[in-house]
């Protein structure tokens, strides 16, 4: 059980967001407490298996890839690559980084670990939290409490925002982003890794779902080699239900599949799995109300901020309904815009928020949420929520943040023309 303790900034959720908000926040010389519910750093990326980076490449593929946002996007991209030997590949219109999440949560835990000023704590989850008369906020946790001048929402679910009786924004449920399970399978034949065969598989799950084979749920299902040779990630999509709900039907979903590949397919017969993920990936349920709410718009046409502190590249990608995704691309090949306001609460000061809660619509939330994006804006708001506590000023105190990442990328548009 941890003690009452006293810190610059507590940040709530170690997922891709948190741990980049977390690690900035502590290189800035504040003094940081992580709080993540799991046993383990890393999120979507280690829990859910989500083994794809999207959002940390240039969106020109004309060229090659080249990371769109300086910092800790850079510095894992290049840890990920050292670790696992592989390199970006481009699939379709965009650049990606297939990862492995168990190597993703050892690099995690080596680059938190190693912050002096940084602490986690682990299985450690929020039952409340009060602003008091020192404009200081308590974070009460089932192992303690936590007096701290700046908080950081990177939870996903803007839990923050719901124990302070802040605004939360949500999208009606029968437009909600559908859930991803993901299980891999390991001991398939080489064979099985081919983009062919792949796509042959997927066509045999749509004939064997119509036959009544396979279940409705397994429409859709993609198949995508691992950093590890004979393994083999498939992903499912899921309507929206309580996170039980989801690793229930995913469960069951994977042991049907599994079978179904071991006797149809000989290069699945010695399949060892599956090896389901810990959790199930929830693309959106809750946001944050900022100072400006980030649009479907502003990405498309790459509007420009005068704050802004982070660049989104990934496509606008709707996932609604069981017939896949829905992608609108931005109107130029160029890395779009997302202002400090995003991450910054209009309702109370000293609350800055990353990830999947940001202040954004539906269908911006749609292109901000993958990972790459995500460690952008959780640097920009560990900056941000560092440059508070040392200022109380905020907004205006990342305005050298916001520059560098502009000449960052006004460097290399010029270089382009």
């Amino acid at each position: 059980m941890y003690q009452a303790a006293g810190t610059d900034i507590v940040v709530i959720g170690g997922g891709s967001a948190g741990l980049c908000a977390a690690i900035a926040a502590s290189r800035k010389g504040a003094r940081v407490i992580l709080i993540e519910r799991s046993g383990k750093l890393g999120g979507m990326g280690t829990l859910a298996k989500v083994h794809t980076f999207c959002g940390l490449y240039h969106p020109d593929v004309s060229r090659p890839p080249e990371i769109a946002n300086p910092g800790l996007p850079a510095e894992i991209e290049q840890l990920m690559r050292a670790r696992t030997g592989v390199d970006p590949v481009k699939m379709g219109k965009v650049f990606v980084l297939h990862q492995d999440p168990e190597i993703f949560a050892e690099i995690a835990h080596d680059l938190a670990t190693s912050e002096k000023f940084l602490e986690l704590r682990f299985r450690t989850t929020c039952e409340a939290i009060t602003r008091t008369s020192e404009q200081t906020f308590i974070v009460k946790t089932n192992n303690g409490s936590i007096t701290c001048t700046s908080l950081i929402d990177a939870s996903a679910d803007a839990i923050a925002a719901d124990l302070l009786g802040a605004t939360r924004l949500s999208t009606p449920p029968e437009k909600n982003q559908r859930s991803a399970f993901v299980f891999s399978l390991q001991g398939i034949d080489p064979s099985a890794m081919e983009e062919n065969f792949r796509m042959r598989l997927a066509l045999e799950i749509v004939r064997a779902v119509t036959a009544g084979d396979l279940p409705q749920a397994a429409l859709g299902t993609a198949s995508r080699p691992s950093t590890v040779p004979g393994e083999i990630y498939f992903t499912t999509d899921l309507d929206p239900a309580p996170r039980t709900e989801l690793m229930a039907s995913g469960l069951a979903l994977a042991n049907t599949l599994t079978e179904f590949l071991r006797k149809r397919f000989p290069a699945y017969a010695a399949a060892v799995g599956p090896f389901p993920a810990d959790e199930p990936g929830v693309r959106e349920t809750f946001r944050w109300k900022g100072r400006y709410l980030l649009t479907e718009q502003d990405l498309i046409t790459g509007r420009q901020f005068s704050d802004t502190v982070a660049y989104a590249t990934w496509p606008i990608e709707l996932r609604e309904t069981t017939r896949g995704a829905k992608l609108r691309f931005f109107d130029r090949a160029v890395p779009s815009c997302i202002p400090l306001r995003s991450l910054t609460s209009s309702e109370i000061e000293g609350i800055f928020f990353a990830g999947r809660c940001i202040s954004a619509t539906h269908e911006a939330i749609a292109s901000v949420r993958v990972m790459g994006t995500c460690f952008a804006t959780g640097q920009a708001a560990g900056h941000a929520a560092a440059a508070y506590v040392s200022s109380h000023i905020g907004e205006d105190s990342t305005s050298t943040l916001a520059a560098e990442n502009k000449n960052f990328i006004d460097s290399r548009n010029e270089a382009d023309d």
